[in-house]
């Protein structure tokens, strides 16, 4: 195997990261470079919604320069990533554009949960926590990433708007902070995280790993070595529960310009230590059983170069990683009471039919996944209300942080669900499906399709189909179905789900049972 070289670009809300591997032809793995950018580009983002041109302006210019490094390093892939503040301003695809046209370097904003599944790979990758229930806080400039890891698997992620820029821009923009901003912080993350925490609590967390600048500045202060009984790499010390509280109460009574010469630190990280103190004070005073946290001293560019060289390699496992998902979805099900049963036979239906129809279809494995997300999460907007839940699903859906899924995807699936019953995909009526290309649109009104014919075969909730078989006739479909059932309401359900698949496909449905027409 040749040399490789991988680059990794992390656009935060406090500031901007680049780090370049080379993979040698042994296999091994080493940095070349690495460079922190002190660009504050969520600065006033959270409060006015807009990317100052001045930060953009500092953004380009520092792209500039990576791209000069890319090329004196013969990089031969790069990915550069764009969280909370790009993803949230109003103007972030004008950013996106700018460094485009610059450096030619393309800049991709990422969903939370996109976030989290990359920080969670650069943890467990460096810490094995196969045996371990394991709480990751990722704290960033405008959001705090919450996962609960059991045995390598995310099983809780959340995302919450308690990024340290966010934090101290609406509450702590003083160069001393009075015991009332305080207080007032401390009130607000106690209602935003009350939940969480209860989520959180619903594990017996082993261990809390924290990642982000801040993280990293506070193992520095105030760390200390793990022990050799925890297994832990000795970069990765423990920031005891006690100490960090003893900490804030220093901090909080001195001035910025104090606390960057009593503790060496750069002017912006001694403005923002104290919000994020502050969150992991209230985070882990109210873990069960907590005693501190250990900073992992990786982050999002490091999980970004785990994935990139594992697909160079060949050794990424596409199979887990979409089980993962699968499993992050039906997560998201119980959280909305679900019928785990109903979503894993529509599933199951959903791509049986998709398997055998593929010589109508024509689409691509992509679309298949796509469809089993959907499928799994079809009816969650039954939480909301039982009446008109097809269209509750496409808003539950479309707002929620699935691991591992991309906006994009997140929003293609919204929309299969949402047409799952009633009425056909319509541009004219539906705004959230006229945005979608004409490409994206046939591959939803597709999906839903078969969708609606799955659903339908499942209409007693009780998986009375055991498989189907299809033959594809001339202008008709013949789905055999094999059950110990009659599947007459099955059949007579889909007289009117499978409208839609006609409208699609240009072909009529027959339903046998058995290998015989339901009325023999």
């Amino acid at each position: 195997m040749d040399n490789a070289t991988f680059t990794s670009i992390d656009v935060g809300s406090n500031a901007i990261r680049i780090k370049i591997l080379e993979m040698k032809a042994d296999g091994t793995v080493e940095p070349v470079y690495q460079y922190r950018a002190p660009v504050r580009l969520g600065h006033e983002v959270f409060l006015t919604g807009f990317l100052a041109e001045e930060a953009i302006e500092k953004t380009i210019a520092a792209f500039d320069g990576f791209r000069e490094e890319i090329e004196k390093s013969k990089v031969h892939m790069t990915r550069a990533i764009a969280t909370s503040a790009t993803r949230e301003a109003t103007n972030g695809d004008d950013l996106v554009k700018r460094i485009q046209s610059s450096s030619g370097i393309r800049l991709e904003r990422i969903s939370g949960g996109e976030e989290a599944r990359l920080v969670q790979l650069a943890v467990t990758r460096k810490i094995d926590l196969r045996d371990k229930i394991a709480l990751i806080i990722d704290i960033g400039g405008g959001s705090v990433e919450f996962d609960v890891v059991e045995h390598g698997s995310i099983v809780y992620s959340n995302s919450l708007r308690l990024g340290t820029v966010r934090l101290h821009e609406t509450f702590l923009k003083t160069d001393i902070v009075s015991d009332l901003q305080v207080l007032l912080l401390k009130t607000y993350m106690s209602q935003l995280l009350e939940s969480t925490l209860d989520a959180i609590n619903e594990n017996e967390i082993d261990i809390i790993l924290g990642t982000g600048g801040n993280v990293e500045e506070l193992g520095r202060q105030i760390g200390v070595s793990p022990k050799v009984e925890e297994n832990l790499p000795p970069d990765v010390p423990l920031i005891p529960l006690r100490e960090l509280q003893r900490f804030v109460r220093e901090i909080s009574r001195l001035s910025v310009q104090e606390r960057m010469k009593r503790y060496d630190m750069r002017a912006d990280r001694a403005d923002v230590i104290l919000p994020a103190s502050l969150v992991l004070v209230e985070v882990v005073s109210n873990v069960i059983g907590a005693r501190g946290l250990y900073a992992a001293n990786v982050g999002l560019k490091d999980g970004v170069l785990v994935e990139m060289v594992d697909r160079f390699r060949n050794s990424w496992d596409e199979t887990s990683e979409k089980a993962e998902i699968i499993k992050a979805a039906t997560a998201l099900g119980h959280r909305y009471n679900f019928h785990a049963k109903h979503a894993e036979q529509v599933r199951y239906l959903a791509e049986l039919l998709f398997d055998q129809l593929e010589p109508i279809h024509q689409l691509s494995a992509e679309s298949r996944f796509l469809l089993r997300v959907a499928a799994t999460l079809h009816e969650i907007g039954g939480f909301v209300n039982p009446s008109g839940h097809h269209k509750h699903s496409y808003y539950l859906i479309k707002n929620s942080e699935i691991v591992g899924l991309k906006s994009k995807q997140i929003e293609l699936i919204a929309n299969i669900a949402r047409y799952h019953r009633k009425g056909f995909p319509n541009g004219r009526r539906h705004d959230h499906f006229r945005e979608l290309s004409y490409a994206e649109k046939q591959q939803v009104t597709k999906l839903a399709a078969i969708l609606r014919v799955a659903d339908a075969l499942d209409r007693q909730h009780k998986s009375v189909v055991e498989t189907l078989k299809v033959k594809i006739l001339d202008g008709v479909i013949e789905i055999d179905l094999r059950s110990l059932d009659a599947c007459l309401l099955e059949q007579w359900h889909l007289e009117e789900k499978g409208q839609l698949f006609t409208h699609a496909f240009g072909y009529s449905i027959r339903v046998l049972v058995n290998g015989r027409k339901g009325e023999e």
